[in-house]
C-alpha cells in the first residue's frame, strides 16, 4: 500500500513538474510575440501578448516589465507603475526594475521614493551609468552638491566620453566654489563637443563671475561665431565688455541683441548706453 502512494505521489509531482513547465512555455510564447508586436509599434497587440503571458505564468516578472514599459508609451502612467511594482516583486534584483519606477515617481513628483528607487538601482547594479547621472541630476536640484559630484565622479568613470556629466559636473563644482575644478570640466565639455555654443557659454560664465571678462569675451566670441543669430550671447558678451570697461563694443552688443529681436535689449542700451 505504501508503494502505490509512493508512486502515486510520484506521478503527481511529475504531472505538476510537466504541467508548470507548458504553462512557462505558453507564457513565454506569448512574451515573444509581445516583443514582437513591440517592435513594430503595435502597443495593443503588444499589451494584449504581455498580459496573457502574466495570465498564464504569474511570476513572468520579463512580461511586467515590458507591459509596464507599453503604458508607460501610453502615457498610462498608473498601470505602468503597477507593473514597474510587480516586476521588482518578483525579481527584486533588477535593477531596471527600479530605475524606470524612479522615472515615474519623478514624474509624479514622488521625490522621495524616486531617490529611494534610485538607490536601489545602484546598489544592484555599480556600474548604472544612467542612474549616477539621474541621482547626480537630483542632488544638483537639492542643493547637495557634494552628494551630485560624487555621482558624477562615477558616471565619468563609467562614460568618460558623455559632455554632460562634465557640465553637470562643472556647475556643481561651481556651485561649491571651486573654480578650477569647474573651469575643468567645461574645458572637456568642449573637447567633447567642440561645434556646440553650451560648453563655452558654461565657461564664460564662471570667468565672467570671478571678473576674467576677457576670459569670457573670447568664449563668447568663438560661441557666437559658432552661431551668429544667439542673441542672448551679444547681451552676455555685452555685460562683459562693459564690466571691463569697453562701453562701445557692449552697447553694439546690445543694439545687435536688438536686431536679433532679443526682448532684454532694450533696457539693457537704456541702462548702459546713454
Amino acid at each position: 500500500m505504501n508503494r502505490i502512494y509512493f508512486f502515486a505521489t510520484i506521478l503527481l509531482l511529475l504531472a505538476s513538474i510537466t504541467s508548470c513547465q507548458q504553462h512557462i512555455s505558453e507564457s513565454k510564447k506569448h512574451f515573444i510575440a509581445g516583443n514582437d508586436y513591440l517592435f513594430k509599434d503595435d502597443l495593443n497587440n503588444a499589451k494584449k501578448e504581455y498580459e496573457i503571458a502574466i495570465k498564464v505564468d504569474t511570476t513572468n516578472w520579463q512580461a511586467c516589465y515590458e507591459l509596464a514599459g507599453v503604458y508607460e508609451l501610453e502615457g498610462d502612467y498608473r498601470n505602468a507603475y503597477y507593473y514597474f511594482s510587480r516586476t521588482v516583486q518578483l525579481n527584486p534584483e533588477y535593477a531596471l526594475g527600479y530605475y524606470n519606477r524612479a522615472n515615474l515617481e519623478e514624474i509624479m513628483g514622488d521625490e522621495k521614493n524616486a531617490m529611494r528607487d534610485l538607490n536601489e538601482a545602484i546598489t544592484r547594479k555599480k556600474d548604472f551609468f544612467s542612474a549616477y547621472m539621474s541621482r547626480g541630476r537630483k542632488e544638483y536640484s537639492d542643493g547637495k552638491f557634494k552628494e551630485a559630484v560624487r555621482d558624477l565622479d562615477q558616471a565619468i568613470n563609467l562614460r568618460p566620453d558623455f559632455y554632460l556629466a562634465y557640465r553637470m559636473r562643472g556647475t556643481s563644482r561651481y556651485k561649491m566654489h571651486d573654480v578650477a575644478g569647474a573651469i575643468s570640466d567645461f574645458n572637456e565639455e568642449i573637447k567633447l563637443t567642440p561645434s556646440s555654443i553650451m560648453g563655452y557659454f558654461d565657461r564664460a560664465m564662471v570667468y565672467s563671475d570671478t571678473k576674467d571678462y576677457r576670459s569670457a569675451i573670447n568664449d563668447l566670441n568663438t560661441a557666437i561665431n559658432i552661431n551668429p543669430l544667439w542673441s542672448q550671447g551679444y547681451i552676455y558678451r555685452g555685460m562683459c565688455y562693459i564690466n571691463n570697461k569697453v562701453k562701445d563694443s557692449g552697447c553694439g552688443d546690445f543694439r545687435m541683441a536688438y536686431k536679433l529681436h532679443n526682448p532684454e535689449a532694450e533696457s539693457y542700451s537704456k541702462q548702459y548706453c546713454k
